[in-house]
């Protein structure tokens, strides 16, 4: 293998456990991940059993046992990871499909007892009932362990309801309209490694979801849904065959991006800081680089595959608008070759579907099979790549490639070319040939503009046509205006934040010069503040804020460097702050400069950072009224809506105050995509937004009460007047 400890994939450090008797399973083409078809894209990775065989827990993780749709004596069984097995990288779910119900449970309902041939699983239940029913009722016999004290109670769980009503004890609104509590539970916490019961004989399945974060949507959404329904089903495909609408159906094939090929999963292992271990019973064996593709995965049909995932505007896939297309007579949008001098013009997709699979056999002497990527650019000033998951050769500086890197040309009335982005990807050897050990690329590329209709005109011959108009820097980092969390104590609590793990990238500016990018996710923070007024002692408030993973300092930047600081925020929703109120997290702080606006006072805010370094965070504050009044704009056909700013001053130059301060105002919006087409929408009455360093955005109301923090820098200034 290669050694490519320094490059950016090893800091994942991926550990898992193999999930069964790798030597037991066979995949045809029929059962294997991937598009099947125009309509049908598989995301259950199927497989056959001639024989029954042990299934173990992948990580540590919290189980959910499911009845198998369609066959009464097998069951599903649910992990969500309670310690990530790739670090910075989260799973929502793996999801085993096909084990025996006879090794969870009785034919009374009730579950198994410990035996010496019982599973780790069954054995640490009993233990926890035990102990548990020996603390609470000490003086009572132990009560008959029923299968629904471990969450499974098929016929009181729809199959509307959300697979995370379950494991955040959420009430479940069954059709009639009734609420039912569902919380006379405990979801079981199993160790890596320990055994779970076995697979059937016959065909099985192994599903693995991406998170991106813990909380929900108002239906309809076009993000898929996790229901019971789709947790007992045998096998599950993404089919947009009954679909009539093209848009429709393409805001469906984003789905695929939230699943992962099992086999692309544990292959990616195999990167330098890697292991998968392989529990043999009563032996455990550790696998690590070729290993992996030798000793776990030869009896996949997809061994070979690499899947490339590239995002791009609004986090949509790569040329979702057709805003890449390199010309007019074809919808191809990007070059691709396994060396340079091979690269060919080709469509992003694979049958229709928003992904590249390569697993073309490559023969030369390296260590790693290498994919050339070009692609699309107008050569603007803010295009930018991030190899979100992936060992990018030629990057620039941790895993981006800048402007000033990637454009190829400085004409930006044009379309051409980035520069060749080489990606390594680990290769097994066989004979001459080195072959892909399967494994997964994330790419985010933001590299042409798009257009927006913001409103309709009469042209000269009187006919009304649509506004376009294009964004700015700061637009498109925040959507999914319309979520919930998950914890249902979060709704009504002082301070709550729900976190979206789906990364974007953006630009940073001081004195209105480009300083540098950041990868970000971004978290959304429900908080109180105290008024000190007598009819309304606290007000409620919406942040919107930025954290970031990952960040590249612009090289040609010589007043100051970005903040360096990067934040790896947990996967759980956070229920109570120890404070109601909240704080920028370090080395941020704020500061305040109040300022005047057409008569009226503003509480001014702005970011600073305790290193003196230019702060790389964006945060958007409304109150809970005015953040409202933007949410009653999304109806069901609005779908991906994006916050929006409209600038109120001219040609980039900013407003200033009496009182000498330069300032920036705007009108929030929201961007969203209805019938085929990005449309923007505003609420009736104006929500004004200022900012005075454009990190920090706030309504007048959001600031009002913000007390004044005194930070005194730890550093000595010599002579101020330097």
């Amino acid at each position: 293998m290669a050694d490519n400890s320094g490059n950016f994939v090893s800091k994942f450090v991926p550990q898992s456990y193999f999930f069964t008797d790798p030597a037991a399973i066979t995949q045809t083409a029929d059962q294997a991940f991937g598009p099947v078809s125009e309509d049908e894209y598989r995301v259950t990775a199927k497989f056959s059993l001639s024989a029954e065989s042990m299934a173990y827990a992948i990580c540590t993780g919290i189980a959910f046992i499911q009845p198998q749709t369609g066959n009464a004596d097998r069951v599903n069984l649910i992990l969500r990871p309670f310690k990530q097995p790739i670090q910075g990288f989260d799973i929502k779910y793996f999801i085993y499909r096909g084990l025996k119900k006879s090794d969870f449970f009785d034919s009374n309902g009730a579950v198994l007892q410990q035996a010496s041939n019982t599973s780790d699983f069954i054995n640490q239940v009993n233990q926890d009932f035990a102990d548990y029913y020996g603390f609470a009722f000490p003086a009572d016999p132990i009560s008959t362990f029923l299968a629904r004290y471990i969450g499974f109670d098929p016929t009181n769980q729809n199959d509307s309801a959300l697979i995370d009503d379950y494991f955040f004890k959420q009430a479940v609104v069954a059709e009639d309209g009734s609420e039912t509590a569902n919380l006379d539970f405990e979801l079981p916490l199993i160790q890596a490694g320990a055994t779970l019961a076995n697979f059937a004989a016959g065909e099985c399945g192994m599903d693995v979801v991406i998170s991106w974060g813990d909380y929900k949507l108002p239906q309809p959404n076009d993000e898929f849904v996790f229901d019971l329904a789709y947790a007992r089903a045998a096998e599950k495909m993404i089919n947009v065959a009954a679909e009539t609408d093209a848009f429709k159906k393409k805001q469906i094939r984003e789905q695929i991006y939230q699943f992962l090929d099992p086999a692309a999963y544990f292959g990616f292992h195999a990167n330098e800081g890697g292991l998968v271990k392989l529990n043999n019973g009563n032996d455990e064996s550790v696998k690590k680089g070729e290993q992996i593709y030798t000793d776990l995965l030869s009896n996949f049909h997809t061994k070979n595959n690499i899947y490339l995932y590239i995002q791009s505007d609004r986090t949509r896939s790569y040329n979702f608008y057709g805003n890449y297309n390199i010309n007019d007579d074809d919808t191809n949008s990007l070059k691709l070759g396994v060396t340079e001098a091979s690269l060919t013009e080709r469509t992003y997709e694979e049958l229709g579907w928003p992904l590249i699979i390569d697993a073309s056999a490559q023969a030369h002497g390296e260590t790693s099979n290498k994919l050339y990527l070009q692609l699309v650019t107008d050569n603007n000033a803010n295009t930018i790549l991030y190899g979100q998951i992936a060992v990018i050769d030629n990057a620039q500086s941790n895993n981006f490639c800048g402007p000033d890197d990637l454009r190829t040309s400085d004409d930006q009335s044009s379309i051409s070319f980035s520069k060749t982005v080489i990606l390594s990807n680990p290769a097994a050897t066989s004979g001459n040939n080195k072959l892909n050990i399967a494994t997964f690329c994330i790419i985010i590329y933001h590299g042409c503009t798009y257009n927006y209709v913001s409103g309709e005109e009469v042209d000269d011959t009187g006919a009304t046509v649509n506004m376009l108009n294009t964004p700015n820097f700061f637009d498109d980092v925040f959507g999914n205006i319309t979520v919930s969390s998950v914890l249902k104590n979060n709704e009504n609590s002082d301070y709550s934040e729900l976190r979206f793990a789906k990364p974007d990238i953006i630009n940073h500016f001081f004195n209105q010069v480009q300083h540098g990018v950041s990868a970000v996710e971004w978290a959304l923070i429900n908080d109180t503040i105290d008024t000190g007024l007598s009819d309304l002692p606290q007000l409620r408030r919406i942040t919107y804020s930025t954290q970031n993973i990952d960040v590249l300092t612009d090289a040609t930047s010589v007043t100051k460097a970005l903040t360096n600081s990067t934040i790896a925020p947990s996967s759980q929703s956070k229920a109570i702050n120890s404070d109601k109120t909240y704080s920028l997290p370090d080395p941020f702080y704020y500061d305040l400069l109040p300022f005047t606006d057409d008569g009226q006072v503003i509480n001014g805010v702005q970011i600073s950072s305790k290193d003196d370094t230019v702060p790389n965070k964006i945060v958007l504050g409304l109150t809970a009224s005015e953040n409202d009044s933007i949410k009653n704009l999304m109806t069901g056909d609005l779908q991906n809506p994006r916050l929006f700013l409209i600038d109120l001053f001219e040609n980039g130059n900013d407003l200033i105050s009496p009182e000498g301060v330069s300032y920036q105002k705007y009108k929030v919006a929201v961007i969203a995509e209805k019938d085929g087409v990005l449309k923007m929408y505003a609420p009736t009455e104006d929500v004004l937004i200022y900012s005075t360093d454009r990190n920090y955005h706030f309504s007048a109301g959001y600031s009002k009460y913000m007390p004044s923090l005194a930070y005194t820098s730890p550093y000595i200034i010599v002579n101020p007047t330097l």
